[in-house]
């Protein structure tokens, strides 16, 4: 599609004084068969024409008519940005938010409204009430953070969102809830054991998950929260929480005593591969240059069950100990005998990019011919 981003550039720079030319793009944004055209050709009409009354209507018309999502969204967009200072646009956008069938439509409104006229876009009564009632839950996501965004001073919305957090039926707004409680309310002393309570509570792995992070973002010169996570890189019951929580721990923890090799356990017995993989990871990223990761790299690429693990082990050995007199000797084993087809073929691929040796990359090179 960039070809056509081109043209119309071109159009509308070399003849934006053409009637035929203005013409010729309101119907592309009309009618061209391909929704991402249809919305360049919006974008260069409010672009290069947005004071011609027929380009408004148009957009206004988009907003509505469109088939495609993307393009409504775009049409949204366009008219916020673009005449925000008309009053009648403002109405429009909350008549959308509140009254839309489409919920697309509803979800660009809202959030055109908060961050074009921020805590002028309406009245808190209107906010709460799409809190409160929207259908949608990722509607209902845009509208806490809206609320708890231009609205946190007003005593009712800290428990409007703190119940949003525990209660919403969508986990999208219970995530939105509590990084908007870590945001605005982390004063408040009742917001850590909150959040914390959710971390461990919540039946969605996404919020365990985002609650986690903003403990950690947010609180990790308290002492408690680092055995939390801790905790919470074992007992998780899913699998991307405790990935989660070994990322925290290594990105926000490096020095602490046991963070290592807690890393390195789970990098090996942790019953999910995308835990093991995110765990060797880690350590190769932080504490490559201790002899024990490079044993346990070379370890998992032996022994451990699932080829992901043992393909990035594969790419981690060539890229980081690529002149260790052990790695090219371990690869070539890996490129014959490895069970596994796509590993071997990970490793063949690693020893014809990162060896220059003419005869070894004759003899591996066999396989991609």
């Amino acid at each position: 599609m960039r070809l056509d981003v081109k043209l119309f550039s071109h159009l509308q720079k070399n003849y934006r004084d053409s009637e035929d030319i203005f013409d010729f793009i309101k119907d592309i944004a009309i009618s061209d068969s391909h929704y991402s055209v249809r919305k360049t050709a919006l974008k260069e009409l409010t672009s290069s024409w947005k004071e011609r009354p027929e380009t408004l209507s148009l957009v206004r018309e988009r907003a509505i008519e469109d088939a495609n999502y993307e393009v409504r969204r775009a049409a949204v967009r366009e008219l916020a940005e673009n005449w925000k200072n008309m009053p009648e646009i403002i109405e429009l956008l909350r008549d959308w938010a509140e009254n839309s069938k489409d919920k697309f439509v509803r979800s660009t409104a809202l959030q055109e409204l908060s961050g074009c006229w921020g805590k002028n876009c309406c009245s808190l009564d209107f906010i709460t009430d799409r809190v409160v009632e929207e259908k949608d839950g990722f509607v209902r996501a845009i509208a806490v953070h809206s609320i708890a965004k231009h609205w946190y001073e007003e005593p009712k919305v800290l428990q409007l969102v703190m119940d949003k957090a525990v209660n919403d039926e969508h986990y999208s707004v219970r995530s939105v809830a509590l990084q908007a409680l870590a945001g605005k309310w982390s004063s408040k002393e009742n917001i850590l054991p909150f959040i914390k309570e959710r971390a461990v509570k919540d039946a969605h792995y996404s919020v365990r998950g985002v609650a986690i992070q903003e403990l950690a973002n947010g609180w990790h010169d308290v002492p408690e929260i680092l055995e939390f996570i801790r905790e919470r890189c074992v007992r998780d019951e899913d699998n991307m929480v405790r990935g989660t929580a070994v990322s925290l721990l290594a990105s926000l923890w490096p020095e602490e005593p046991g963070a290592f090799e807690l890393i390195m356990e789970k990098a090996v017995s942790d019953e999910h591969y995308s835990v093991r993989k995110n765990s060797m990871e880690e350590l190769v990223k932080g504490w490559h240059e201790r002899p024990d990761t490079l044993r346990l790299v070379r370890d998992r690429l032996l022994n451990d069950e699932d080829n992901f693990v043992r393909i990035t082990a594969v790419q981690e050995l060539a890229k980081i100990w690529h002149t260790d007199p052990g790695t090219l000797p371990l690869i070539k084993e890996i490129a014959l005998k490895d069970k596994d087809e796509f590993v071997r073929d990970a490793a063949v691929r690693e020893i014809i990019d990162g060896w220059q040796d003419k005869d070894i990359k004759s003899k591996f090179m066999k396989r991609f011919t």
